[in-house]
């Protein structure tokens, strides 16, 4: 409750602080460039610096003398690359490839920093892997979880809010699950508590940056999503490899992304360009409302939060959660988009 109330005051304060400097200096977007978003006013657009800026915070006046740890030196030199990063892409436009290239960096640092999976749990047995094995797995889940929702979060506040329930849940799994089910050295049990606390202050960061994306009042763009699901993605390796949970929670973004490039290799485009394909503007396609794609995206998220942490330790229950969703998502998309030829793209727009 501590770590509530003042995550959130904290990071209330730098927000109103990080909008008046910017309203001050006359830092804002121009709306009229996006065509697709349904908003006139400009607002702030570097707000990203001020959720790494609560983070920072955050971190040094609740859970301090976490600086030595290496999940915070390598969470914040990702953070540093993202925003160098998004600077220069917003003075200059930086093409996708090169974007990927400082991923997979940043990707890098958190599996040098120790971000990495080490075994898997498959059904009643533990895996344990190679370091090759692990660090391409590892590099692949950073690569996914980075992208996935930085193409998926084109409506406001519908991917910082997907960011809390996800911080949330990393933060019910290590409480409710791992320290209840499973034995603990001291020194492990130091290493998750702080990994907890981490993952409390980035649900109410994110939180609150959610409620400042409604109006709009502000806007924490692309690299504050990427920083989040970098975050993410980092703190889900840290926790001894619980990714079914995680992908489960997950699937309907991750499913898309999937959906996305196999429809765009299907027709012969260039999968890493970007088009009108994604399930949010499909939904729109068909005269969905964003807040009922935006209530839909987090009652599914919630949801299936709730249904794998009450399946505790059981992978095999899991498993089948997670391959029954894969079956329903896949085989409804096949049905109605490549069968039934339903349009695929927002409004009357050709795919590009």
């Amino acid at each position: 409750m501590k770590i509530l109330l003042a995550t959130i005051w904290i990071s209330f304060l730098i927000m109103l602080a990080g909008l008046w400097l910017f309203k001050k200096l006359k830092i804002l977007d121009t709306p009229r460039k996006y065509k697709d978003l349904d908003r006139k006013t400009p607002v702030p657009r570097l707000m990203w610096i001020f959720l790494i800026l609560a983070v920072i915070i955050s971190i040094v006046l609740l859970i301090p003398g976490y600086w030595h740890f290496k999940e915070v030196q390598a969470l914040f030199a990702g953070a540093i690359f993202l925003g160098i990063i998004a600077v220069i892409d917003d003075i200059k436009w930086l093409s996708p490839k090169f974007r990927l290239l400082i991923q997979i960096l940043v990707a890098i640092i958190g599996i040098l920093w120790g971000a990495i999976i080490t075994h898997l749990n498959l059904f009643w047995n533990i895996v344990n892997l190679p370091y090759w094995v692990g660090f391409i797995l590892s590099l692949i889940w950073f690569i996914l979880i980075i992208n996935s929702f930085n193409w998926f979060d084109w409506i406001n506040w519908m991917g910082a809010g997907l960011a809390t329930i996800w911080f949330f849940t990393i933060a019910l799994l290590i409480k409710f699950v791992i320290f209840k089910y499973y034995q603990i050295s001291p020194e492990e049990y130091k290493h998750l508590v702080f990994l907890l606390n981490l993952s409390l202050v980035m649900t109410w960061v994110s939180f609150v940056f959610t409620l400042m994306e409604i109006k709009p009042f502000g806007l924490i763009r692309d690299v504050g999503i990427m920083f989040l699901w970098y975050v993410l993605a980092y703190l889900s390796l840290f926790t001894w490899a619980k990714i079914w949970i995680l992908l489960v929670v997950l699937s309907l973004v991750i499913f898309d992304a999937f959906w996305v490039i196999i429809n765009r290799i299907k027709n012969w485009k260039n999968p890493m360009k970007w088009d009108y394909t994604h399930f949010h503007h499909r939904l729109m396609r068909h005269w969905r409302k964003r807040e009922e794609i935006r209530a839909f995206v987090w009652i599914w998220a919630t949801f299936f939060m709730v249904l794998m942490l009450l399946q505790w330790t059981n992978s095999f229950n899991k498993l089948v959660i997670l391959f029954m969703i894969f079956i329903i998502f896949f085989w409804a998309h096949i049905y109605m988009y490549w069968i039934k030829k339903l349009p695929v793209g927002l409004g009357d727009r050709k795919d590009s």
